[in-house]
């Protein structure tokens, strides 16, 4: 069996529902103000979205960072096919095969989330921070989180509430 990938494109990229994307372009409005459009996102958060001036852009849910990654549409595909070092950065295949390995698996509409958002010194990309959650909560909860700390001096300590 060797280094064989044994995840898929599904395992590691989906599309946003209309009404999750809907939600989520709101709710990032505070960071990304004009509109944009969600491409694809990969299973451990991440969000390539375009806007109206055609560049795309990458949001990471997790760090709550928003990077420009191509000038356009037909530059993001050849990106994606040529540059695998970026697309592993992306998507991270690797800990997907990780997480799946340790029986941790998304259903339909579910993806990756944190136990500790990796934007804490705490929170780190590896399978024992990680959990299985609904996309909405990552996509859209997340939004709120990183808004209400995005104020905060660097190295702030913060204690999250978590109230159902």
């Amino acid at each position: 069996m060797g280094d064989e990938m044994t995840v898929t494109l599904n395992d590691i990229a989906f599309q946003l529902e209309q009404s999750v994307a809907q939600a989520a372009t709101t709710e990032w409005s505070w960071l990304v103000p004009e509109p944009w459009t969600p491409l694809v996102c990969s299973m451990v958060g991440g969000v390539f979205f375009e806007k109206p001036n055609e560049s795309i852009h990458w949001l990471d849910t997790g760090t709550g960072l928003v990077e420009q990654v191509a000038k356009n549409r037909v530059e993001f595909e050849e990106v994606m096919k040529t540059s695998p070092a970026l697309t592993d950065e992306w998507f991270l295949p690797s800990l997907i095969e990780r997480l799946h390995a340790a029986g941790k698996k998304p259903g339909a509409g579910e993806c990756y989330g944190f136990s500790v958002l990796p934007v804490f010194a705490e929170g780190k990309y590896e399978v024992g921070n990680m959990f299985v959650v609904p996309v909405w909560e990552q996509f859209v909860g997340m939004a709120d989180v990183h808004r209400q700390i995005s104020e905060l001096p660097e190295g702030a300590s913060v204690q999250v509430k978590i109230i159902d």
